[in-house]
């Protein structure tokens, strides 16, 4: 195989990386906006307590998930920028063309924003239902549900504030 033709099958596989990664943002805005609160609904309607209690870390799988798959876009193009696109000559690459403006890249910044603050909202709530409702069933646990809670919630916070720029530009 040539240097050319390996650069080419990079290139494509990279794309369908990205194009995968796309897909599964996609799934779990779809999964996350749909189904948690209707599982949520559903879980305090019918007073499965274990099902709210569970929520508030079902939406953290989601958010973990997303993180992962916006990590996983940005490093393939970090990858395309830095090792494929420097091969192409004449011409302005994508990468590079993305990088050129500062705003060419506030659209991903806001969507990851976006779907971040939605989602912590839904955390926000899920807890709060979740903690009111193992207050219901057992008396005094709440004060530990709250715990749990919000040492979840801090630990994702971490985990955001470390991967915030991974996440959102290829430099």
């Amino acid at each position: 195989m040539s240097s050319d033709q390996f650069m080419t099958q990079q290139y494509l596989t990279l794309r369908d990386e990205i194009r995968s990664s796309k897909a599964r943002i996609f799934m779990l805005l779809v999964l996350g906006t749909l189904f948690v609160p209707a599982a949520g609904f559903a879980a305090q309607e019918y007073g499965a307590t274990y099902a709210t209690a569970s929520m508030p870390f079902i939406i953290l799988v989601l958010m973990l998930g997303f993180l992962m798959e916006q990590n996983s876009i940005i490093r393939a193009g970090r990858y395309l920028k830095d090792h494929v696109e420097p091969h192409i000559e004449g011409v302005v690459t994508w990468e590079n063309w993305l990088e050129s403006n500062h705003r060419l890249r506030d659209t991903d910044r806001y969507f990851f924003g976006s779907f971040l603050l939605v989602f912590v909202v839904f955390y926000a709530v899920a807890s709060g239902s979740a903690v009111m409702s193992i207050a219901q069933q057992w008396p005094n646990q709440e004060w530990y549900a709250a715990a749990a809670y919000g040492i979840g919630g801090m630990w994702f916070v971490v985990v955001l504030v470390r991967h915030w720029h991974s996440c959102t530009t290829t430099k």
